[in-house]
């Protein structure tokens, strides 16, 4: 007789099944709206209080809450419901089993994480009393664009002494990992008839000005910049856009450029330092130039001897897996909770980040299974030695 499946990985088949895509990526992109429909049901269904916190219309923030009476050592699951878009990937919506891997948008980034935790609060709902803190689980909006989800969130104000953020680690738990200044950089010329060039200024031919000087001075020295966990700071542009028609000398170029910095860089400085930097090497050549701040995001630095990080090592060591402390070069909602509210955050979650946002999206059945009772275990002993 086939053993029984485990919960999360029922979970994880039914939210596969729902469309989740963040309106930002457009055509098709429902939202996270029936999700979060389907969750609060199943809460419900479990005596668990669910409240919705619009961030945008029709798409709101579920935080589900198990409260024990210590709101002091308050632990805060964190993973959010939407997905990137459907892409070129066959059957996204339909959990499919190859071998000991489950394939579907979401289910590595980060739908497999999602039903880990609610699997992990169904479990704990069963007996609260056993429990020496207070849960709460946040499926948030908005992730897969610009975390505005997570900042509502925080907007709460919610007592929280520790934080697990649900991405594709490979079951490692992360304390430190990358975060991002992009920006935009806009070269000005002046149009004329591509057949009398010499009468205008050609936006495209500045930007190459640009274009080397990132590539050939601002590289080489980041790359000299290093943290132990995350590895070296980066820079890459990733966009470029200009003229309206060929026989027109363009007037405008722009470029979009993404900069990851590392624990200890504050996301601020560095723009300034970037734009500092620019002006002095732009000073001596036509260019005539505009920067404009796309995104800026801290990284992550979680101290060591954080409750949540001890805790998750003994949880680890327990399940036998690996309880070394890691760093990773992608961001996620953590650094928010570290940096805005002075809150002890890890990241962990099962699959890995080179599957999310890929054509062929899947998860590990086993990772899947060993996370649930991860979060599981980390709910049930978090705050015990301090009880």
């Amino acid at each position: 007789m086939e053993s029984m499946k485990h919960r999360s990985l029922e979970l994880l088949e039914d939210f596969i099944r729902i469309q989740s895509v963040n309106p930002h990526y457009k055509e098709g992109a429902r939202g996270e709206g029936e999700l979060a429909n389907y969750i609060e049901g199943i809460c419900k269904q479990k005596g668990l209080k669910v409240t919705r916190q619009e961030v945008f219309p029709g798409r709101d923030n579920l935080i589900i809450e198990l409260r024990t009476g210590r709101p002091d050592k308050t632990l805060l699951f964190e993973a959010h419901m939407d997905t990137v878009s459907l892409g070129s990937m066959v059957d996204p919506l339909v959990p499919t089993y190859k071998g000991d891997r489950l394939y579907g948008r979401g289910a590595c980034d980060t739908k497999g994480t999602l039903s880990g935790m609610l699997y992990a609060l169904e479990e704990c709902a069963k007996q609260p009393e056993l429990l020496h803190c207070d849960l709460v689980l946040c499926a948030a909006v908005d992730e897969e664009h610009a975390y505005r989800g997570l900042m509502a969130l925080i907007d709460l104000d919610l007592p929280i002494s520790g934080a697990v953020v649900g991405e594709p680690t490979e079951m490692g738990i992360v304390g430190s990992h990358k975060g991002c200044v992009r920006f935009a950089i806009h070269t000005h010329g002046k149009a004329a008839h591509s057949s009398m060039p010499e009468e205008g200024d050609n936006a495209i031919y500045q930007m190459m000005q640009v274009i080397r000087y990132i590539n050939e001075e601002m590289e080489p020295q980041l790359a000299k910049r290093s943290h132990p966990l995350c590895g070296t700071a980066t820079i890459v542009v990733g966009m470029i856009q200009g003229g309206k028609q060929i026989n027109i000398v363009p007037e405008m170029c722009t470029i979009e450029v993404d900069r990851r910095i590392i624990p200890g860089e504050d996301p601020f400085e560095v723009f300034e330092e970037i734009q500092r930097d620019l002006k002095e090497a732009m000073q001596h050549k036509k260019v005539n130039y505009t920067v404009e701040p796309l995104l800026l995001d801290w990284a992550l630095n979680t101290p060591e001897e954080s409750a949540v990080v001890h805790t998750a090592q003994e949880v680890c060591r327990q399940l036998g897996l690996q309880d070394a402390i890691c760093g990773v070069p992608y961001g996620s909602d953590a650094s928010k909770l570290q940096q805005l509210k002075g809150i002890p955050t890890i990241v962990f979650g099962p699959g890995s980040i080179a599957q999310a946002h890929s054509k062929e999206e899947w998860v590990p059945v086993v990772e899947v299974e060993q996370a649930a009772e991860f979060y599981l275990k980390l709910a049930q002993n978090y705050g015990k030695s301090n009880a």
